[in-house]
Formats: structure tokens, sequence, C-alpha cells
């Protein structure tokens, strides 16, 4: 007579064999677009019975069962299905819910519980339906990235090669520091971006606010395209932009320009009568006037090159007499730029200065409404005022070009 736990064993051993077997059968008979493969899932029960697909298949338990049991740990058999494309779905009960896994061969599986087994199979067709078409939405990389580190990331690949690096690296460390930031990139819903919104336009006007939301848009984007991170779509273009008040520039009147050309020869910067002289009479902007080097100046032409600007293109200049004999007054840096500002900060505090001195309220930005507005009043043509000033949109210029209502009533007169 065989003795209990070797018959036991024999038991275990044929019941493992019939799974391999049954395994390699299907894999090799069964014809169609999908081969399926088993693998068997369940608690080792004593007693047998036929296995179905997504069911489990009891074995016999016993502790005399060499490799394929143990005192201390039951292992556990699946049922499952793989196709050629290396998906595969499985299938168990755990505490009353039925759980689908989906792998694909060398990846990252995902699971999805579901009351019915019914349920947890049709959600299983649906999205081997979208592997099959190539729709396959892995948000893994987007789960494993912050908002932050696509921030600097785009800092770093993007904005650094801008002229305008310093400014926006600022603005990205200020994102940085708000809590949005740290969130996942795939948790970037537009309600939370929404939240932003709201949160940010207590303390900023609505231009800034819609400034750092397309700069966080911009950034998604490089991640989508650039970077590979998968996302369904762009959160930032779901949440609509704040409207921004009328923008209406001011223009600085001749008792206000001599004021300021006046304070400005007892100020420490002795380049900041020049400065707004080229924004007033040539309509530079502060980061032209800041890279203008005096190589690039031509002070018999009375012209200037202009190789560092806002939107890339160079451009050459005309300087006026004043300009031109300010010019000659300052002495040449060691870097060779006529103005000896190494930043837009330091700029800014002279000029900040210079208004409280004065009580002047108006902007730098201003002395570019001013030029604009007098060309056009001395009879400028609107090609001419853009070629001086830089504008490759005609409606911006339009927004710098305010007559006066003097001028106006004059050319009322003239018709």
């Amino acid at each position: 007579m065989v003795p209990k736990h070797l018959l036991n064993n024999l038991r275990t051993l044929a019941l493992y064999s019939f799974c391999k077997s049954s395994q390699a059968l299907l894999k090799t008979n069964l014809d169609g677009p999908k081969t399926y493969s088993r693998s068997i899932s369940g608690k080792i029960q004593r007693g047998t019975h036929k296995p179905e697909v997504g069911g489990s298949i009891p074995l016999p338990a016993t502790k005399h069962a060499g490799d394929l049991t143990s005192p201390n740990k039951i292992p556990f058999l699946r049922l499952s299905c793989v196709n050629r494309k290396g998906k595969m779905a499985g299938y168990r009960k755990r505490e009353g819910k039925w759980e689908v896994r989906i792998r694909r061969l060398n990846q990252n599986g995902i699971s999805k519980t579901f009351v019915s087994k019914e349920d947890a199979q049709k959600w299983a067709r649906e999205y081997e339906g979208k592997l099959e078409k190539g729709l396959f939405e892995d948000l893994s990389h987007a789960n494993a990235i912050t908002l932050k580190e696509v921030l600097q990331q785009y800092c770093s690949e993007v904005s650094s090669t801008k002229l305008g690096y310093a400014e926006e690296k600022y603005k990205i460390k200020k994102l940085c520091r708000e809590t949005i930031a740290n969130l996942k990139l795939a948790k970037i819903t537009p309600l939370r971006l929404k939240k932003f919104q709201d949160s940010w336009s207590l303390s900023h006007n609505p231009s800034t606010v819609n400034k750092y939301l397309t700069l966080i848009s911009v950034a998604i984007k490089h991640a989508r395209q650039m970077l590979g991170i998968y996302l369904p779509n762009n959160p930032c273009d779901f949440v609509k932009r704040l409207k921004e008040p009328e923008f209406k520039g001011d223009v600085i009147d001749a008792a206000e320009e001599e004021l300021l050309l006046t304070q400005a020869e007892h100020s420490k910067a002795n380049w900041l009568k020049l400065a707004i002289m080229l924004g007033i009479d040539c309509g530079l902007r502060r980061g032209e006037i800041l890279a203008l080097l005096r190589s690039n100046c031509d002070l018999l032409k009375a012209t200037a090159k202009l190789v560092e600007t806002k939107n890339g293109s160079s451009r050459t200049v005309g300087l006026s007499p004043r300009v031109v004999e300010e010019m000659k007054k300052l002495p040449i840096n060691i870097d060779g730029r006529i103005i000896n500002c190494p930043h837009k900060d330091n700029f800014a505090h002279f000029y900040d200065q210079l208004r409280r001195w004065t009580g002047v309220k108006k902007s730098f930005h201003s002395t570019r409404h001013t030029f604009a507005s007098r060309c056009a009043m001395k009879g400028w043509t609107i090609a001419e005022i853009s070629a001086q000033g830089g504008w490759k949109d005609l409606r911006v210029l339009k927004r710098y070009t305010h007559l006066a209502p003097e001028f106006l009533a004059k050319r009322l007169k003239q018709n």
C-alpha cells in the first residue's frame, strides 16, 4: 500500500504536469489572432476540479509536497491569457471583489478592481482593444515626475536659449515655490489650475496671472512633445484666461521730458540721460539700450545696429542729433557697451529714483509710446515707425500710438 504522504505528493506533481502540458498544448493548437497560455491561480486545497478561464484550481495541500508547498507558504497559481503582442489579462477574486491586471511585454502592468467578474472582463477587453489600436494611455511617466521637475527641465533646455532667460528663470523659480508645483504631472487638472489662477488673482493683476499660466502650459507642452511624457491633453488648454483691462499707454509730455532730462544730469548714473533720449527719440526698448555696443554705432551716419532685440531680428535704426552728441560725451566702457549698467534691475533702480525726484509717475516703457505718438503726429508712415521701433505686429503698434487731441483738431482744420 502506498503511504499517504507519497500519494499526496504524486497528486500534486500530476496536477502540476497537467498544467504545464495544457499550457504547451494551448500555445501550439489554438488558431486565430491570439495564442493563449494558462497559469493557475488559487489557494491549494484538498481535492481537484476542472479549471476555468479566470478561475482557480484547488490543489491538494500537504506539508510533504516538496518545493510546491510548505507548511508556512502556500503558492498561488493564476489563470490568465497572453496574446502575441505580449499583453496579458489576469483575474483573481479577493475579499469579494474581482481584480484584473493587464501586463505588457517588458513593461509594468496596470490593475483595477471591480464588484463583478463581468465588469472586470469588459474593462480588460476595452483596454486590450486600445492596446491593439495604439491608444494605450501609459501615465507611468506622468505619475513619476512633478510639475516642478518639468518646469526646471524646461528652464534648462528651452529658457536658457532665450534672450530673456534671466526673467523667465525668475518666473520659474517663483512657480516652483507654489504648492501646485509639487503635484505629479498626471495630477495637474484644469480644476487644480483654476484654483491656482483664483488664488494668484488675489495678489497679482490679470496680465501677470495669464503669463504664468502660459509658462506652465509651454512647459507641459515641452514635456509631452520633447520629453516623451504621455498626457491625453494639456490641462492648461481648458482653463480660460482672465480678462485683462484695456491697455492704456502713457505719453510723456514736453514738460515731463524736460524735468526728467534735467534731473538725470544729477544722477550717479551718467548714462541715464542718454537712455531716456534713446527711448523718446529713437524708440529703443530698455533691453536694446543695455545691449547697445559702441562698435555698432556709426556716429557720422547717425545710425546704430541693434543685434539683441526682443523679437530676435537685428535692425539698424537712426539716431537723433542730440543722442549723437550725448554719446560723444560718455566714456568708452571696457565691455564696449554704451550704457555702463550690468543688469536691468540696476537700470530700474536709477530710473525709479529719478521718478521720485521729479514726481513723474510714468514708466520707462512710456518713452516708446512717446516716440510712436510723436512720429505719427509728425507724419511718419506706419512702415517707417515700425522699422525704427521694431514692431512686427501692426496691431501692437496701434496700441502704442496715441494722438494728442490738439493734433486731431489741427488736422480737422486743415481739411
